[in-house]
């Protein structure tokens, strides 16, 4: 088998294997934000071996696939707006500044997560959401933000530390040379 054909072989894969994360993650209650920070692991195998390219195909199947099966508009929405993460993540592990790089990170997170809301509230119109919305005050709807930031940067490292056990331990398992 050439390299190509393996190529879109295991990126086929992973994207079967992430929209199958996702729409599990439509069964859960509440795994609302869990499914899609589990449906952007397949992408780390994907970034490692072939590029950003094939890894952004992963995601754009994915997230195809999920807007189109899951039930739960609002879970595949967050993997639209965020699940093209882990390849924008060493673009911005980059940036040489600390402070710069952590700032630039949740610029992208919270820029998702407010067009992510904005759409689904105003463009789509979503009603669920907007009652749910109005049930809590503002102090706790930024606190939840809040909230979302912190498990934004725990999320972070996580796909730093999984993308070198990928490096290190697991890729010998799925490739000999």
């Amino acid at each position: 088998m050439g390299q190509r054909s393996h190529e879109i072989a295991f990126c086929g894969v992973s994207a079967a294997i992430g929209t199958v994360l996702l729409l599990l993650g439509g069964l859960i209650p509440g795994a609302t934000y869990c499914a899609p920070m589990l449906g952007m692991l397949p992408l780390l195998p994907a970034l490692a071996e072939y590029g950003w390219r094939p890894a952004l195909s992963v995601y754009a199947v994915t997230a195809a696939l999920a807007l189109l099966l899951s039930p739960d508009k609002e879970l595949a929405g967050v993997y639209l707006f965020l699940g093209y993460y882990p390849v924008l993540q060493p673009a911005l592990d980059r940036i040489s500044n600390r402070l710069l790089r952590t700032v630039c990170k949740l610029a992208v997170f919270n820029g998702a997560v407010l067009a992510l809301y904005f759409l689904l509230l105003h463009v789509l119109g979503l009603n669920l959401l907007e009652s749910e919305f109005a049930a809590y005050s503002r102090p706790f709807l930024l606190a939840l933000l809040a909230g979302g930031n912190l498990v934004f940067l725990l999320l972070d490292r996580a796909l730093r530390q999984l993308a070198l056990l990928w490096r290190y331990r697991l890729r010998r398992l799925f490739f000999r040379h």
